[in-house]
């Protein structure tokens, strides 16, 4: 899945300073999970404690974070459906399967109310009745709470690969992408089991940290005036699947409860100070980039302040160049990881 600063390419450089640093170190917190890659990466290593503020991120996690194993699936097996994965892959339905209005065929596929291009007909009717009926299996008590969330988990990594999207679902595409058009499937997670337990967050950082202790906390915030929800809107609605009162051209849900500060100039600062001050971990791990709301001064004042100064470092990491149309460099972009021992 595409997520706006996912970290997949500083995995290694991650590790690297964990490895040269973090001596004794046995637990690992990612306490703004986003797409959960980070956490998983590490999770052969550490216990890993990991949370978001959106529900999808917190789905995600539920299903590949807490779980060591696969779920068994076993009142629906005695209920002859072996895989449900492929029991909701192979089903085709139609309107009259589905056991409540269909939210997102409704509201985003194009119909004469709105011409919302999110979704084929095909795809959309799929997704809700995928939806409506693991909820329909959680109530009639046929899975359990584990399960229900990695079925969620499921839809919620297939979604993006049938989107008529560029990238998030900040917009959709004026015109059909062929992949729109593709079957929707679920496939099974790869589980990694560390034999350690897990668990998983749907928090506000800076009040979750309160609540916390352990060896590292990694610490990767929004870096820009972007909010994540508007980008990501469709995923959350599907995780929810609360019928929301919609509104605007990309039928956009009401998310005032989920607005980050860390977004927000004037406020990011002290927000990213009192959780570097509340927090009870050994070893802390910032990630950011060289354009983001805070400056590299002030991130590193924040941490010296809490830290101990002498175990103080930064590694700047070029990720991507910018140039004038003539081939000059313009100027460079880079990845910020700073460190220090919490004092």
């Amino acid at each position: 899945m595409r997520f706006i600063g996912s970290k997949v390419n500083l995995l290694e450089d991650i590790r690297e300073m964990i490895k040269n640093n973090c001596t004794g170190a046995t637990s690992f917190c990612d306490i703004f999970s986003g797409t959960t890659n980070v956490a998983r990466f590490f999770k052969k290593d550490f216990a890993i404690t990991s949370n978001d503020l959106l529900h999808f991120s917190f789905v995600l996690q539920k299903a590949t974070i807490e779980n060591n194993i696969k779920p068994n699936f076993s009142s629906l097996k005695k209920n002859k459906i072996d895989d449900p994965l492929k029991y909701l892959n192979e089903f085709e339905p139609k309107i009259e399967d589905l056991k409540s209005e269909p939210f997102i065929f409704n509201n985003y596929t194009p119909n004469h109310n709105h011409d919302r291009s999110y979704f084929s007909k095909d795809n959309a009717l799929k997704i809700d009745f995928i939806r409506q009926k693991i909820e329909e299996w959680k109530n009639d008590k046929l899975i359990e709470e584990n399960e229900y969330y990695y079925l969620i988990a499921c839809l919620i990594e297939a979604v993006p690969f049938v989107s008529n999207i560029a990238g998030t679902f900040g917009a959709y595409l004026k015109h059909w992408d062929k992949r729109a058009f593709k079957k929707i499937e679920l496939k099974h997670f790869e589980i990694i089991n560390n034999g350690k337990q897990n668990k998983s967050f749907n928090k506000d950082s800076n009040i979750l940290i309160t609540e916390l202790k352990g060896d590292i906390l990694y610490i990767d915030p929004p870096y820009n005036s972007r909010q994540y929800l508007p980008n990501y809107h469709v995923l959350e609605t599907i995780s929810k699947y609360d019928n929301p009162e919609i509104y605007g051209k990309t039928g956009l849900r009401p998310y005032n409860e989920v607005k980050s500060k860390y977004c927000v100039k004037g406020k990011v600062l002290d927000e990213f100070s009192k959780l570097i001050k509340n927090a009870n971990f050994k070893y802390i791990i910032v990630s950011y980039s060289s354009e983001g709301l805070m400056s590299e001064e002030e991130i590193t004042n924040v941490l010296t302040e809490n830290g101990i100064k002498s175990t103080y470092m930064l590694k700047k990491i070029p990720y991507r160049r910018y140039k004038h149309t003539k081939g000059e460099v313009k100027h460079s972009l880079n990845e910020f990881l700073f460190f220090i021992t919490k004092r």
